[in-house]
């Protein structure tokens, strides 16, 4: 009866269920903090904000454009005064000696670039539709981060569970045979074996919760939150309801259509083909109409007042070859893009592939896991009757115990791979 009862505590011990009084941290909360708070995801949304107003400021150039200056003057010498820097349209007026004062209004619109200042606008158009794409990239990179992370430290929890039920159950054993052994029943041997047994369980169970802890930290670092470690989680691992492709050539196909990296590729090639045409553009006739209304006031004269109205149109005969290179080094970078939009095709067909056959041996080695946590709790079973009639030694329990530990650890992590395979095969394809 005493090895019944030590059998029944163990075996109770082991499969009770933990319970946890901390508030709930679901996944769906967990990514939703992530979207708020995550500073990865906070920068790119910054520098697509950047690349928007660089966009508008390209767009304004096609624009008209006006400026007012003001010029107060002495001197002894007649000399040329310039607008303030970085003002546009500039201006200049020639300031006579002794005293002078100017006003002046510009206004200028360009009629023809050659395309350049088209090409740039929509280049820089362009350049924010890819990171509008780095957005979506960067947010399904958190969601997977923040998944794994949220997956790990459930599944640790649990391990210290399991851990933590192998002591409790090791401590009973160790009770048990110290009683036998102060009345004669047990030899010295099992109690010296049971407390070794006892420690290393001890042991394991400050791993497992150090282990719990660490994770905990990297979860609320993905999310964005600092790492206090004091977060409540799911009771268990629950599978989010995950959508698969039926094939693998289904899933490479969905994703070289909606991976945010290739669309993002997509634009920033677009993006240096129309810097291309851009400095092609600077090669043509440059048209522009512009109109100033003047006030000047010049040492011992009236004032005077009027307006100009011409048409600017220049033309590029020589350079040294500098437009011509500048040509040249755009056509390199739309090459370079292209071959990058090659690659990344490639990379992402390899990730969606790759992580097909992740999900194929992760279900493979759950099936088996499952059929091993069977066997061990079965194990168990016999090796404690075997102990409870005699015919076999403490040692041979002990051992089952620990066998039934590290099998449901296996299942535990089998179960997390799983899920967690999933979840990369569907950030892979940019639908997670």
């Amino acid at each position: 009866m005493r090895y019944r009862s030590l059998f029944v505590i163990g075996w109770l011990l082991l499969l009770s269920t933990p319970s946890w009084a901390q508030q709930v941290l679901s996944l769906q909360e967990a990514l939703s903090l992530a979207e708020k708070h995550n500073p990865r995801l906070q920068a790119v949304q910054a520098r697509r904000q950047e690349s928007l107003a660089r966009a508008r400021a390209a767009s304004a150039m096609l624009s008209p454009q006006v400026s007012a200056s003001g010029w107060l003057a002495q001197g002894t010498v007649d000399n040329m005064l310039a607008s303030a820097p970085g003002v546009m349209p500039d201006s200049m007026r020639m300031a006579s000696r002794d005293s002078f004062a100017s006003s002046q209004v510009k206004l200028s619109l360009p009629l023809f670039t050659g395309g350049r200042l088209q090409m740039v606008a929509r280049a820089a158009r362009a350049e924010t539709e890819a990171m509008s794409a780095e957005v979506q990239e960067m947010h399904q990179e958190v969601r997977l981060e923040v998944t794994m992370r949220h997956l790990q430290a459930v599944l640790r929890r649990e391990l210290v569970e399991v851990a933590k039920k192998r002591y409790e159950a090791q401590q009973e054993q160790t009770r048990i045979m110290e009683q036998l052994y102060d009345t004669g029943k047990a030899p010295l041997a099992f109690v010296l074996r049971s407390r070794a047994a006892e420690a290393e369980a001890k042991q394991a169970l400050t791993t497992a919760t150090n282990d719990f802890h660490k994770s905990l930290i990297d979860l609320q670092v993905s999310v964005g939150l600092s790492p206090t470690g004091e977060v409540g989680l799911p009771q268990q691992l629950e599978p989010p309801a995950f959508r698969l492709p039926d094939t693998v050539e289904g899933a490479v196909k969905r994703g070289l259509q909606r991976r945010a990296l290739l669309q993002s590729q997509q634009a920033r090639l677009r993006m240096t083909t129309l810097e291309r045409r851009a400095a092609e553009g600077a090669l043509l006739p440059q048209a522009y109409l512009t109109a100033s209304q003047e006030w000047t006031k010049e040492d011992g004269m009236r004032a005077q007042s009027g307006y100009t109205v011409a048409l600017v149109v220049s033309v590029p005969i020589w350079t040294g070859g500098q437009l011509q290179a500048q040509i040249r080094e755009a056509a390199s970078r739309e090459q370079a893009e292209a071959a990058i939009s090659r690659a990344l095709q490639l990379q992402v067909e390899s990730e969606v592939r790759q992580a097909w056959l992740d999900i194929q041996t992760a279900a493979a080695n759950l099936v088996t896991a499952d059929a091993a946590m069977k066997d061990a709790e079965e194990a168990y079973r016999v090796a404690a009757l075997r102990v409870h009639e005699g015919r076999a030694p403490l040692v041979e329990q002990i051992d089952a115990l620990a066998a039934l530990t590290e099998a449901r650890t296996r299942l535990l992590e089998a179960q997390a791979e799983h899920i967690i395979a999933q979840a990369r095969l569907l950030r892979a394809m940019g639908d997670l």
